[in-house]
């Protein structure tokens, strides 16, 4: 764990004119949700990095909101938040990514977790601590 940790990566630049938020462990997030799933995997000790390159097989680099280390398992699993699903061009960029993800061999509640909200429908906590138990944590 310790060692996947020490790899260094250059996450996505947040552009100074965004909004964003400061994580328990001083990071920064885009979103409050973010803000949420970044607290409580670093609060049950699941080791994550924030917007860490991905490179796909065709070369193109993506960045996942959250690369989570699977101990486990072994292997890492890919978080993405969708944030704003009543945004119809967001909408249809977030399936068009899901397909992205599933043309380079990384499936749903395999390696991959997706959360969405709307602006009526807020991600709770209680469901990110149901998605760690389940995905990351175990029985």
């Amino acid at each position: 764990m310790k060692h996947w940790l020490d790899i260094s990566y250059v996450g996505k630049e947040i552009p100074e004119y965004l909004p964003c938020y400061e994580t328990n462990r001083k990071a920064k997030v885009r979103s409050k949700s973010e803000l949420n799933i970044a607290n409580a995997l670093a609060a049950k000790g699941i080791p994550y990095k924030y917007e860490c390159p991905l490179v796909l097989k065709n070369g193109i680099t993506i960045y996942p909101d959250f690369t989570v280390l699977n101990v486990r398992e072994r292997g890492e699993i890919y978080w993405e938040h969708r944030g704003m699903m009543d945004d119809k061009d967001y909408a249809r960029n977030s399936v068009s990514r899901i397909k992205t993800y599933v043309a380079n061999g990384y499936f749903l509640g395999t390696d991959l977790i997706i959360t969405e909200e709307t602006s009526a429908s807020p991600l709770g906590t209680n469901e990110i601590d149901a998605i760690i138990k389940k995905y990351l944590q175990g029985p």
